[in-house]
């Protein structure tokens, strides 16, 4: 051998050396000795959290007479009826005052009836039609114990008035 291919040999096994010392794997055929790397996960779409009071997407989520909890000007969210939809705006009657106000839809959240299991973190209808943060605390469908996150005493709520907390 010629010390041009030594030389050459040389550097070969320092470069897979150092590339086997920085954590690399040779692959191999099928039934070589070394084991085969697995192949990489497939990418998985970034998880989004929806803001506190975003509805689903599209003017076609609501439809008269859902059952919803809507922002009011305080900023806080009261159980609603939807009277009218269209385009991004919906039109709610609360059902604390009767009172009736047209709102974006991103302000509007669809309560979904459904069962709910003990420690589940909600936010449900208290005796004012406003939404408050609580967990619940015992289940007997259709109607659930909510332990209120301000230290009030717990209340039974029914499941059309619970949506989950953020």
């Amino acid at each position: 051998m010629s010390s041009r291919t030594l030389l050459w040999s040389a550097l070969a096994v320092l470069a897979v050396s150092a590339l086997l010392a920085a954590g690399c794997c040779p692959l191999l055929p099928t039934g070589g000795t070394t084991q085969e790397k697995p192949p990489a996960p497939a990418p998985q779409p970034a998880e989004t959290k929806p803001a506190e009071t975003t509805a689903p997407s599209g003017s076609g989520a609501f439809k008269v007479g859902d059952s919803v909890a809507a922002i009011w000007s305080d900023g806080n969210l009261y159980l609603a009826t939807v009277t009218n939809a269209s385009g991004d705006q919906v039109t709610v009657k609360y059902a604390d005052d009767s009172s009736e106000k047209t709102v974006s839809a991103a302000d509007v959240i669809p309560i979904e009836v459904r069962e709910w299991a003990v420690g589940d973190k909600v936010r449900a209808v208290w005796s004012s039609g406003r939404f408050y943060e609580g967990t619940i605390s015992a289940a007997a469908d259709p109607s659930y114990t909510v332990k209120w996150d301000d230290g009030s005493a717990p209340s039974e709520v029914t499941s059309d008035r619970i949506i989950a907390a953020e």
